[in-house]
């Protein structure tokens, strides 16, 4: 029953772990109520209109086959559909592989992390659960929007599936760094999985760089300011702090129920301030943190006995998971303790309560608290520090708040915490106390403004747009592959022409790169290609390398073809007699050198090849995110010195080069071109160092970069492999 076609594939498919609704079974019933969570508000356009559609799993199992035929009935009302998940995928998907793996590893407790290899194949069965519900909804029109943990391999398998328009990611809770992540034995899978989104967000830039460098060090990913480049495609990071409906609060605050509750409240407590704290029982929202802080408050300031009340609110959640139980447990006893050792008649110091309340009351507790106290271990954004700051319309209040919870990176003007300082935590709630209104409603006002601007709605659209702009980006990219008309194209031209000329580089366009550069052996595939194309009468072929010209001769001896070596310092054209270019001087050498040991001294993997009139740096072999911190503070100090000494400073991948202004591939290969005169030029290169053939060959020669990065060359290819592909079928015409 799961696997029906919709009648209309819509412009969206939003899919989370769960649907924007919640079912109750009440007298024998089905009970249907719309979720008010943020990610329902801000997403609501998107699935009730033009046809789109919203997955996920409805948060009930039916227990007969009517029933879930009614529920997908009733759900299909609302745009939704469900997926129907059995107690044992809750038990290893959800519970398991999402909330016993993902959810500690991200929230920095790898001691909770429980490594069984039966969630994983859960984890994995499930998400293609979801993978295979979802295909017939998906079109090449269609958006994909894949929303947080428990769906992280989800993107890769609609890849493989379908072929959507773009596909989004959204992590709302943190990622951690590599260092954590490295100890999942599934890290490459989810990965490789998660890496096929167009797009993927966080809340934070903290939690996207660690992201970007963890796949970095894993995936080997070239990391290019927002974006990540692997195995020929690329998805790009960013940061989009997800908002509340800042209307809705505003509204419910000033509403006469909430303000008729909140007076009822401040009746209860007369006399006292109230600090607010609401979260759902976790271990990472620091609940005892919170209450050993107000413990020392009560003992460093006696004076505030009787005239403060810690107003804790806990959301039941897991509470028969051993973890979850054992918190609860503590937090009953250090409550019990609390209000056991500083209560006097007619007060006790915290009123705890383990339940949710409805929307209007929870607004009455916002609006009545004096400070809301927020003191997170980790949270990726943390949405009550908002919902506080929005509900405060009529009544002044100060929001402490802890450094590491999402919400601190964009509401400067609370006071911030180290949740794990109890004495600093201390003091800041007695600051919050004792504050002035003048400054409460100062710093109020200016975090409603954040707040008010930077709504859910905003978050949407902001996310939303990012991602058409990438697929525009795209679009364009694509016009320049290399496709079968494009070949087509070239095979034509080529085989018309009379005097062709060949230009290749060879590191990465004829080969792969390697460790070690001197294993990067040209393959018999290679010499049989080279060998073919240069036994055509009306062929020149040249290969034009940055390497040094004795690897070069050692690899290629007694060839039909020529070889331009170490930029164009030295070539055998056109006698195959090997030449240097004269006039050049190494007297820049000394300085250079010093430079470059420094680093190396310090960057071990690395290390200085000297060529006879060039110096390169390479850091192939050091870990990605340090050679590349590395590269910067040598760059930094190469640029510094280059222009006095009339040197070209060349950044390539993971080689840094240095060399006479006056050396490049283009100049080199302008001699051929200028005594062939050609009617037919291909130039191929990976390199920035190709980039001045690119530009400087004529306009109409066919350049092709390898690799989609931004390059003067008219197309690209992915990588080395299409170009031995391309050049087969080029040797297939000559043959």
């Amino acid at each position: 029953m799961q696997n029906q076609s919709p009648k209309h594939s819509g412009s969206t498919l939003i899919i989370s772990n769960r649907l924007p609704v919640k079912i109750e079974r009440k007298k024998g019933k089905l009970k249907f109520t719309a979720s008010e969570g943020g990610l329902a508000t801000g997403l609501g356009s998107f699935y009730k209109d033009n046809g789109s559609w919203w997955l996920g799993w409805p948060g009930i199992i039916p227990k007969t086959a009517a029933e879930e035929e009614q529920i997908r009935e009733e759900l299909k009302k609302r745009n939704l559909i469900p997926i129907f998940l059995n107690q044992h995928e809750i038990n290893y998907f959800y519970e398991g592989f999402s909330n016993a793996i993902l959810w500690p590893l991200c929230h920095y407790r790898p001691s909770y992390v429980e490594l069984k290899p039966e969630y994983w194949t859960y984890y994995a069965s499930v998400n293609q659960k979801f993978a295979d519900l979802a295909k017939p909804y998906i079109t090449e029109q269609t958006t994909v929007w894949v929303h947080d943990y428990q769906l992280m391999v989800l993107p890769g398998l609609i890849r493989q599936e379908s072929s959507p328009r773009s596909i989004g990611y959204f992590h709302h809770i943190p990622f951690p760094p590599a260092e954590l992540f490295r100890m999942l034995p599934w890290r490459q899978q989810l990965l490789q999985g998660l890496t096929q989104a167009d797009l993927i967000g966080f809340h934070t830039y903290e939690n996207a760089q660690n992201f970007s460098e963890t796949c970095q060090s894993i995936l080997h990913a070239e990391v290019h300011q927002q974006q990540l480049k692997m195995d020929g495609r690329s998805c790009h990071v960013d940061v989009f702090p997800m908002g509340i409906d800042y209307e809705k609060y505003k509204h419910q605050a000033i509403s006469e129920a909430s303000q008729g509750y909140c007076q009822e409240l401040k009746a209860l407590y007369p006399g006292q301030k109230l600090i607010l704290s609401v979260d759902r029982l976790d271990y990472s929202k620091g609940v005892i943190q919170r209450l050993e802080a107000y413990e020392l408050l009560l003992k460093q300031h006696p004076e505030l006995i009787g005239k403060v009340n810690l107003y804790m609110l806990i959301v039941p959640s897991r509470d028969q998971v051993n973890q979850y139980k054992k918190l609860r447990n503590e937090i009953d006893r250090k409550v019990g303790n609390i209000n056991a050792m500083h209560s006097i008649p007619g007060w006790q110091p915290v009123s705890y309560f383990y339940k949710s309340l409805p929307f209007d009351r929870l607004s009455a507790a916002y609006c009545a608290a004096d400070v809301c106290f927020i003191n997170s271990l980790f949270d990726g954004m943390n949405l009550v520090a908002k919902e506080y700051v929005a509900s405060k319309q009529y009544q002044s209040g100060v929001l402490v708040l802890s450094e590491f919870a999402g919400a601190s990176k964009e509401l400067a003007d609370a006071l911030l915490i180290n949740p794990y300082a109890i004495q600093e935590t201390c003091d800041t709630l007695y600051q919050a106390l004792q504050m002035s209104e003048e400054e409460k409603a100062e710093r109020m006002l200016a975090n409603q403004q954040v707040v008010e601007k930077f709504n859910v709605f905003h978050w949407v659209n902001l996310f939303m747009l990012r991602l058409q702009e990438i697929y525009e980006a795209n679009h364009q990219e694509i016009a320049r592959k290399v496709t079968a008309d494009t070949k087509a194209a070239l095979l034509a031209t080529y085989q018309q022409a009379n005097r062709r000329l060949l230009l290749l580089d060879y590191d990465g366009t004829l080969v792969g790169f390697h460790k070690n550069a001197e294993k990067a052996m040209p393959t018999p595939e290679v010499h049989r290609i080279l060998d073919q194309l240069s036994a055509d009468a009306k062929n020149t072929l040249s290969l034009v390398s940055g390497r040094k010209y004795d690897n070069l001769q050692q690899w290629f001896p007694k060839k039909d073809f020529f070889i331009i070596a170490e930029h164009g310092i030295w070539s055998n054209y056109p006698h195959k007699e090997w030449q240097v270019r004269p006039g050049l001087s190494n007297s820049w050498k000394p300085k250079i050198k010093a430079l470059m040991q420094y680093i190396t001294d310090r960057t071990a993997g690395s290390s200085i090849e000297e060529k006879t009139h060039s110096l390169a740096w390479h850091y192939r072999k050091v870990e990605p995110a340090f050679g590349k911190l590395k590269a910067q503070e040598l760059l930094s100090q190469l640029v510094a010195v280059a222009e006095d000494l009339e040197l070209q400073v060349i950044n390539g991948d993971r080689v840094i080069e240095v060399k006479d202004q006056v050396i490049n591939k283009g100049k080199a290969v302008l001699q051929l071109v200028s005594d062939l005169n050609p009617d037919f030029i291909l130039c191929i290169g990976d390199d920035a160092t190709d980039e001045d053939m690119f530009q400087e060959l004529p306009s109409d020669s066919m350049t092709i970069k390898v690799g989609d990065k931004q390059s003067h060359a008219k197309y690209y290819v992915e990588n080395y492999k299409e170009v031995l592909k391309l050049l087969q079928e080029i040797t297939a015409i000559t043959a």
